[in-house]
Parts: structure tokens; sequence; C-alpha cells
């Protein structure tokens, strides 16, 4: 099988753009000999549950970046203990034993633990817009809360505002308490989930990261998770206004590690936390808007409940509030959350499917194969040679391979895009559309980020960029000539 040609090419551009910011981040200082001696900047190291790197987390780095003036940065380890349906409380775990420097998780995961500092930022159907989310993170109700993660052994640094969750159905959608009947609901299997749906008369089954929805009615998702997993494939219906809870990210640190440093980067990293969270919420809004698109263009249904069936769920919860309002300070917090509610005249958030495109611009790429052919002259019109693509950690049989031309086919499937030549793999990413602009990210520090338009069969390809370097040999792949769609 033909090698994954455009990674080459990718890392080698990735390394060389790499290599100014490295310096940049290290420092230099002058030694008495006059000489010039590099200051490594101190790295922590941050698990990550997930597969690649939260956008939320990525405005918490750049933070530290910057306010400790390059001399402390956050390097991620991703996919942290994948498959394991406890994978936070491992993690938790793991940053206690100094496994790893820091992590985020889920603030739903404390209550397990008996910390229940979080409940009021996650009780049933209270945070339902991104406005309100936004003035409760004002108020720093989220940041007193992070005193109960000590209880644990660990440090909290700060805790980031996460995307709105909602119920994906699969046979139906959930927008009133007898939709709930009997029904098993996949998610997080912490207590106060458990209760929510409880109360709604389900039961809540564990399901770990990208779990299989088979044996599920419905799970509990934000709408990037459910594009990002491929749920639409098997499930259709959307709550798009029974918004559940928001899902915040709350960041630990290890106690030996968080005292071993400079008290100048205690303070970094927790004002940093802090200062991320406007970003962090504009990242939120748009994985929201950018996953919508997407759902809607592979033929997603956003249901919408009534006020009257909001009103049904409600009553139907009081019991859980009753549980969770026994605790002074929840209450506390809950009372506070609900005053900033009334300030906000806006009802539950409800993304909907609207034709926002230019005239003559679909919303997606079809799913299907297309194809275009290069030859050498391509090749060499855009300047490229075989010493180019060797420079780029091609072999010099691989080089003249590849510039001696072929059948290249882009095969378009559920936001996972494969390309071949002559019929092998050398490209797979997965992807998603905004509009007329094409994001294709194979790895975390590798994407192609293109233009796109669509005419009948004629799929065409402009501004070609890899943010982080290169871009002209994906230029010559994407843009040289128009792809026509073969199925």
């Amino acid at each position: 099988m033909q090698t994954r040609r455009w990674d080459r090419w990718a890392v080698a551009a990735v390394l060389a753009a790499w290599a100014i910011p490295l310096a940049a981040c290290s420092g230099a200082s002058s030694d008495k000999a006059g000489g010039d001696r590099e200051i490594q900047p101190v790295v922590l190291k941050l698990a990550s549950l997930s597969s690649d790197i939260p956008p939320q987390l990525k405005m918490f780095a750049e933070e530290v970046v910057q306010r400790s003036d390059r001399t402390l940065r956050i390097e991620f380890e991703l996919e942290w203990r994948p498959g394991d349906p406890n994978a936070e409380h491992g993690t938790i775990e793991d940053v206690k034993a100094g496994k790893v420097d820091m992590a985020w998780v889920g603030a739903r995961v404390f209550d397990t633990l008996d910390v229940t500092s979080f409940q009021a930022l996650l009780a049933p159907l209270l945070v339902d817009t991104y406005d309100l989310e936004a003035q409760v993170f004002e108020s720093g109700i989220p940041t007193s809360m992070l005193e109960g993660v000590e209880e644990l052994g660990v440090v909290g640094i700060g805790v980031l505002p996460g995307p709105i969750r909602r119920l994906l159905g699969v046979n139906h959608p959930f927008l009133e308490p007898s939709d709930f009947d009997g029904q098993v609901i996949g998610g997080a299997e912490n207590e106060l989930s458990v209760r929510t749906f409880q109360a709604l008369g389900a039961t809540l089954e564990a399901l770990p990261a990208g779990g299989s929805l088979d044996g599920l009615d419905a799970t509990e998702q934000h709408l990037a998770a459910i594009w990002g997993n491929r749920y639409n494939q098997d499930a259709q219906y959307v709550g798009a206004n029974v918004n559940l809870w928001p899902r915040p990210l709350v960041i630990i640190a290890g106690e030996e590690v968080f005292q071993s440093q400079t008290p100048e980067h205690k303070a970094v990293l927790r004002a940093a936390a802090t200062a991320a969270v406007p970003a962090a919420l504009a990242a939120t809004r748009v994985d929201d808007e950018d996953a919508t698109l997407s759902l809607c263009g592979q033929g997603m249904t956003f249901a919408v409940a009534s006020e009257a069936e909001l009103a049904e769920l409600r009553k139907a919860l009081e019991p859980v509030y009753a549980e969770l309002t026994g605790d002074p300070k929840t209450k506390a917090d809950i009372d506070a959350i609900s005053n900033l509610k009334t300030e906000i005249p806006a009802s539950a958030e409800a993304p909907a499917c609207t034709s926002t495109e230019p005239p003559g611009t679909a919303s997606l790429i079809p799913d299907g194969r297309y194809e275009m052919s290069l030859t050498k002259d391509d090749w060499l019109k855009a300047g490229v040679s075989t010493d180019d693509m060797v420079k780029a950690g091609l072999s010099v049989e691989e080089a003249e391979e590849e510039a001696s031309g072929g059948v290249y086919t882009m095969i378009f499937d559920s936001g996972e895009l494969t390309i071949l030549r002559n019929g092998e793999p050398g490209f797979r990413a997965s992807y998603t559309v905004f509009r007329d602009q094409i994001e294709a990210q194979e790895a975390e520090d590798y994407k192609v980020v293109a233009r796109w338009s669509l005419k009948g069969d004629m799929l065409s390809f402009s501004d070609i960029s890899v943010p982080g370097g290169g871009g002209a040999l994906e230029t010559v792949l994407w843009a040289s000539h128009p792809w026509t769609r073969v199925n």
C-alpha cells in the first residue's frame, strides 16, 4: 500500500514552522563570557481525554504562554485513557499520583467522588443559553465552586465554559416526559445525570467517549460530539431546546507539581484560566454553529419543545431540585443563577437548520467520490520538482512516482475525507465545512484549509493554506483542476 505521502510533506512544513516559535519560547540570556545561552521554558504536560485539543483549552494554553512571557507553556497529552468508561476518575488519580502534571475533566465527574460544589452549574434545564453561561462565569460562581476539588488531593486551576448538552434520539425526539418512559439513555454516569433521567422515567447507561449507540434509545451529547463521533449515522433527532446542562471544563494540577512552580507561574496559571473564559465561550458557540451546519447538511432533525412541554419537564424534575437545594451552598448558587436568568429575556437556546449560504453554493460538499488527474506538467508548472518532494520527506523513488502524475480520488463520507492516488490511500482526515470553507484535519498539527465551490458535478478548490507553514504541494494536488463527481 502506498505510504501516506501528504503526511510526510506536512511534517516537513510543520517542523520548519515550529522552529521559530520554539526558539522564541526558549529565550536567551548572556553568560559571563559574553555568549548567549538558551533558557528553556517550563513545560507542563496536560492530559486530555479527547483525540484533539478542545478549543477552550487552546485558549488557556495561549494565555499561559503570553502571560508568562513565554517562560511557561502547556504541552497536551491526547487520548488519555482511551476507551476507559471511568477515564475521568482515572485521570484525576493520575494527576494526584504525578503521572501527568495537569489535566482537564468535565465538572460532572466530581459528584461521583463526593464533591458536590458544581451541582448548581449542572442542574438540569437551568443554564440553557450561552448568554446565561457567560453571565454565570462573569459572576465568578464557577471559580468559587473550584475549591471543592482540593478535597481530592489535587489543585484547582480554573473552570472554562463548555458546550450545552442535548439529547440525541435514535428513533424519536425527546421533548416531554412521556418521551422518556422506559427509555435507555447513554451518557456520563454521574450522580446528577442518573437522578435526572430517573425522574423523567428513563435509565442512564454509561457510554464512553465515542462509544456505540447499539441498544440505546438516545444519548446526551453536545452538537460537536454528535458530529465528531458520527452519531448522526445512527440517530436523527436532536431536542434543540431541551438544554440539559453545559459541560464545564475543570483544569486541575498535581499538588506537588503546582507547589514546585514559582509564585509568578502559579499566578499565571490561574490568571490564564480566568482570562481565557470569553474566548473559550466564543469558540464553543462557533463549534455549535459549525456542527449545526454540518448536521443539517446530513439531514438531522432539530425538534423544538413547546413552552408547555418544557414546563412539564421542569415539573418532573422538581424532586431533583428538592434534593439539590437541600445543600445550602448548592441552593445559594442555584438561586444566584436563577436571578441572573431573570435578567436575560431569552428562551432556551435552539439551534435550527437555516439556509445562509451564498446563492448557488451548497451548505455541504455532497458525499461521494470525486476524481481528478495530474500530469508531470502540472507539477512543473507549479514549480514543484522531485527535489522539492525529497526535501519534504519522500524517497527519490516516491518523488519520481508522484511527479509522474496519476488519477486522484477524493472520497467524502459523513465528515471523513480520504484521498487516493491510483486507488491507493494517501491521506485520511476528518473535515468540517462552514459556508465556502473546508478544513481537513488529519493530525493535531496538520490540516488543510481551502475555499470550495460546486457547479453541477465539478468540485473546485482555491486559496489553499496549511496553517503553520507549507501549502505548495497541497495547492497542486487540490487546486490544479476541478474534481468531477463520479457517483
